[in-house]
């Protein structure tokens, strides 16, 4: 059970509580309220899509954040596919660890190198802690955050991604997957508990071509994704109170503001 304040926890156990509300719930219910009852209000497993890109994520980050309990948490398989006895074996062999590919171990590591020969990388993971854990309350809403890396007055929060990692492209990238309601909603958790303000730093690392970028959220990127946040919260505050988190029946579709034609 996580309680408010500094958590000392695994990854497993934060990502099992129920209590507290992360980014990912509020992404979800912002995004999809329907998908978000299924998975939290009924319960339902959901088949996770993107699990070869997440457990490549996983691996990427113990490497730079946690290099000596990356033996430990992770196994390389050498097999040419993910099926047959001789995966089933290693599986057994190696229970309650992530596996990875030979291909992707390798993948990592050369991208983990780009990186540590980055002008901007240097003394970035440095003097902090790895995979923080903190609830606190926000907006009358029990939230619980995990950042990456933690040093005084800076949030750190590594992503691999695809697309291209330069200041333009990324900032795409960010509206996208909501990540600056996560900045957001991380330095304001730590905020709230320390009393201070803290800068939130987004380490991108290209997985196609190993490209490095590391990027300052703005003020007006933090202030997005505030009120993403909080608008999430007073909706699943809402959904909670009368039990309705989603209308049924055929949704009016709207336009996009950058995809509005203009004469």
């Amino acid at each position: 059970m996580l309680k408010l304040g500094i958590n000392n926890c695994d990854n497993e156990s934060y990502h099992k509580d129920r209590k507290y509300k992360s980014s990912s719930t509020l992404k979800l219910f912002l995004k999809d309220p329907r998908e978000y009852y299924k998975r939290y209000v009924l319960g339902e497993e959901r088949e996770e899509m993107y699990k070869s890109a997440y457990d490549f994520g996983s691996y990427m980050h113990s490497l730079i954040l946690e290099p000596h309990k990356t033996v430990l948490e992770f196994a390389v398989f050498e097999g040419a596919t993910r099926r047959g006895k001789a995966y089933d074996e290693f599986k057994s062999a190696n229970e309650g660890k992530t596996i990875i590919t030979a291909s992707q171990a390798q993948q990592a590591l050369d991208l983990l190198h780009l990186y540590n020969e980055h002008v901007d990388t240097a003394g970035l993971i440095q003097d902090g802690v790895a995979e923080h854990t903190l609830c606190v309350e926000l907006e009358g809403m029990p939230i619980k955050v995990r950042a990456d890396y933690i040093k005084e007055g800076m949030i750190i929060d590594v992503k691999t991604s695809s697309d291209p990692v330069d200041k333009y492209s990324a900032a795409k990238t960010i509206i996208r997957f909501d990540y600056d309601l996560s900045a957001a909603l991380y330095v304001d958790a730590f905020k709230e508990y320390t009393g201070q303000d803290h800068e939130f730093v987004f380490a991108f690392l290209n997985k196609q071509n190993g490209d490095v970028g590391i990027l300052k959220a703005s003020k007006e990127l933090l202030e997005n994704g505030r009120k993403k946040y909080r608008a999430a919260i007073k909706g699943l505050a809402q959904a909670e109170k009368s039990g309705v988190y989603y209308k049924e029946g055929i949704q009016e579709v709207d336009l996009p503001s950058w995809a509005e034609f203009k004469e």
